[in-house]
């Protein structure tokens, strides 16, 4: 095995580690811990936990990609002159479904966290005014609640998408499992 493809099979294991363990850490560790908060603290907490979270995730998720691709292209799977696929890609072939089921995971996850970055964390940032209703501040703390409550799940969707991407990672080693 030469240099390269050490580096890029540590940088794609490191990735998909840290993006597994943060999706992970998220749902047994944050979500449990934010149960006892009150809810302003839990909405402050969530959102220094999304701003760091995408971060980490993005990285980790642009990480996985690119030395996915170039580990298939160092394998001579992916070239840029025709024909671009190799025969192990071909969806006649389990290895290569395999490959397309992971490669559209990836996408979806990478989308996870584009929903998670615009949408669900931004809906956290509810100012409270000094001169806002009782109704007003009900309606306010019930949104941050929803918006709360959003968050967690489309974290746990993508906990259960970071599994089964790892399943059939895993799988790669034995041909894939598709």
């Amino acid at each position: 095995m030469d240099r390269w493809a050490t580096v890029w099979a540590f940088v794609h294991v490191l990735s998909w580690a840290t993006y597994m363990g943060g999706a992970l850490v998220m749902e047994f560790v944050w979500r449990p811990a934010q149960q006892h908060l009150p809810p302003s603290q839990t909405a402050v907490a969530c959102q220094w936990m999304g701003r760091r979270y995408r971060w980490v995730a993005l990285a980790a998720l642009l990480g996985a990609g690119s030395s996915g691709a170039a580990r298939l292209v160092a394998a001579g799977q992916i070239s840029l002159s025709p024909p671009v696929f190799g025969d192990q890609l071909a969806l006649s072939n389990g290895y290569g479904r395999t490959i397309l089921a992971t490669t559209v995971l990836w996408a979806v996850m990478l989308g996870t966290v584009g929903l998670l970055s615009l949408v669900a964390h931004p809906a956290l940032h509810v100012r409270m005014r000094s001169d806002m209703t009782d109704e007003e501040r009900g309606a306010a703390r019930s949104a941050v609640m929803k918006a709360i409550r959003r968050m967690d799940i489309v974290l746990r969707v993508d906990l259960v998408l970071a599994a089964v991407a790892a399943l059939l990672g895993a799988s790669l080693s034995f041909g894939g499992i598709l």
